[in-house]
């Protein structure tokens, strides 16, 4: 196939057609130029399968499907797949018609229910024109998602602060989602720790710290808020429930010494949280977890301490 057959191997092709010579034909000429491919006889058996994948590390880049099917056809399979969430948010579906009729009619057609092109059955050539320029357009799509991924992640390996800022700022916004709990920590006495040991060695707890947190944060939004600060979005929980998964979290950081150039080193942290459940400003509640992370410190310190 074209070039690139290393990046072919890489994509999952759904074929559903009822036609079965022809099918085993095209799914053997796929799978000789590299494709990963699942078959479907139908479009039920097809949409079936979209459903079971839409959200798992099987889900196919691209579906080659017939035109006239029975049950349901293409373009009602088409249509179908628009209604599915995964694939509206998620990486881009591409869907390719196959069909033994052509015309500015067919192609008005395919791209009305949704498709990305249609291709006249028994053109070998043109398949593997089309199917060239749509793996270039996905591996492209693939290297900006990761780019943007990157540019969201800070060296801590969590979310950069404003990313976090941004969608904790739109869920508190929200007033149809239910309560949802933020925990602001930050690690006790850092800068004696990296007066003593220096920077590099707080840059390798600052990462540790990061993946404990990614670890223990399943449901949520974990970001590095800055210096040692780090920030926790909790959908769903009330106060209860944010105090408890807080004290979990930090008993999770401080649990093991961690290993750094210096030998392990032992940290200790400490919290504020505040929780909403109509509309507030992110502001708000910040300044709400911010007073009671440093009123926690005070206490642990055992006399005032001056703000940052």
């Amino acid at each position: 196939m074209g070039n690139g057959n290393e990046a072919a191997t890489k994509l999952r092709v759904l074929l559903a057609d009822d036609n079965v010579p022809v099918r085993r034909m095209i799914a053997a000429q796929l799978r000789e130029w590299g494709y990963e491919v699942r078959e479907a006889a139908d479009g039920l058996e097809a949409l079936e399968r979209l459903r079971r994948s839409a959200d798992s590390a099987a889900r196919p880049n691209l579906l080659l499907v017939d035109w006239h099917m029975p049950g349901l056809d293409g373009i009602s399979l088409c249509r179908q797949i628009q209604a599915i969430d995964e694939y509206r948010t998620g990486p881009h579906l591409y869907v390719l018609f196959l069909t033994v009729r052509e015309g500015t009619e067919c192609e008005t057609l395919a791209f009305e229910a949704g498709a990305d092109g249609y291709i006249v059955k028994g053109s070998r050539k043109e398949l593997e024109a089309k199917l060239d320029s749509v793996r270039a357009r996905i591996v492209e799509e693939a290297e900006l998602r990761r780019t943007i991924a990157a540019l969201q992640k800070d060296p801590s390996g969590v979310l950069v602060k404003r990313e976090i800022i941004d969608r904790l700022g739109r869920r508190s916004g929200a007033g149809d989602q239910g309560p949802m709990g933020i925990v602001l920590l930050d690690i006790d006495d850092f800068k004696e720790i990296n007066d003593t040991h220096g920077h590099l060695v707080g840059d390798q707890i600052l990462e540790s710290v990061g993946r404990r947190l990614e670890e223990a944060v399943r449901n949520g939004s974990v970001g590095r808020f800055g210096g040692d600060e780090f920030l926790i979005g909790l959908p769903g929980c009330d106060r209860e429930t944010t105090d408890r998964r807080a004290r979990e979290i930090v008993a999770r950081l401080a649990e093991d010494p961690i290993a750094t150039t210096s030998g392990d080193i032992r940290i200790r942290v400490s919290y504020g949280i505040a929780v909403h459940s109509d509309p507030v400003s992110l502001d708000l509640l910040l300044e709400t977890a911010d007073r009671a992370l440093y009123r926690q410190k005070r206490a642990k310190k055992g006399r005032a301490q001056p703000r940052r």
